[in-house]
């Protein structure tokens, strides 16, 4: 997983400031008419090893859109002559990838339609993702390595000065309440910006006066140790 698909979102509530790490192992909130709703046995499993999935309408269903990380997809639906069925529930399953940018990349990664190589397994969610599973690891071993991106996120932090909040979920961080003064909070939001953007994590800071974000051409300054002079620090985009 690339840290650009990672996002920390910093908020101010009185006088707590937090960081939330959001990514795609993030659960994903369903809506009561969500299409993604049908599709959840296999969603829900694919976001929790860190791949991106995207739902929308193919040819006669809803589809499902997996995101790899070298720009090609899968596409999982449900077969095109399955007939009636009740939604989620199709007969058999057909995954391909392709690239958008690459039209020779196309390739079947399973195949449970009648005359398919793995039709025997039907319209069973479990077996499809064993399948997907099997594939991903044959095209890219590395591929579940999304908790590696998100705790060297959670490792900027605890530099920057953040500890794990431990009355939240896991990926929730706090500036501990020792740093009292505005000045400080500034600077640590600030430390905690500039590691994550430098190595190309997403940053949403919507409260403005401890949003960092320098104006143009002005660098941001923290605060430098006890009796020491102040330290400019560059931002990276």
């Amino acid at each position: 997983m690339r840290t650009d698909q990672v996002t920390v979102l910093i908020t101010e509530t009185g006088f707590d400031v937090t960081a939330h790490v959001m990514g795609p192992l993030t659960p994903r909130v369903y809506d009561a008419d969500d299409p993604a709703q049908r599709y959840r046995g296999f969603i829900d499993p694919l976001e929790s090893h860190g791949l991106e999935c995207v739902v929308d309408y193919g040819a006669s269903d809803y589809v499902v859109n997996v995101l790899l990380a070298d720009g090609s997809h899968l596409t999982i639906s449900p077969s095109e002559d399955g007939g009636d069925y009740r939604p989620g529930s199709p007969p058999s399953w057909l995954v391909i990838r392709d690239h958008p940018d690459d039209p020779d990349q196309f390739e079947v990664a399973y195949d449970s339609e009648p005359h398919g190589p793995h039709a025997e397994n039907g319209g069973s969610v479990p077996d499809l993702l064993v399948g997907v599973y099997g594939y991903l690891d044959h095209i890219d071993p590395g591929w579940q390595g999304a908790e590696t991106t998100l705790l060297r996120a959670e490792e900027l932090l605890r530099q920057a000065g953040f500890i794990k909040n431990p009355s939240a979920e896991r990926t929730s961080y706090r500036l501990p309440v020792a740093l009292a003064e505005p000045a400080q909070r500034r600077a640590a939001v600030a430390r905690a910006v500039d590691g994550l953007r430098a190595e190309g994590y997403g940053v949403t800071c919507p409260t403005p006066h401890l949003d960092p974000q320098p104006a143009v051409g002005q660098p941001v300054v923290l605060a430098g140790p006890a009796g020491g002079a102040a330290l400019p620090v560059s931002h990276h985009r």
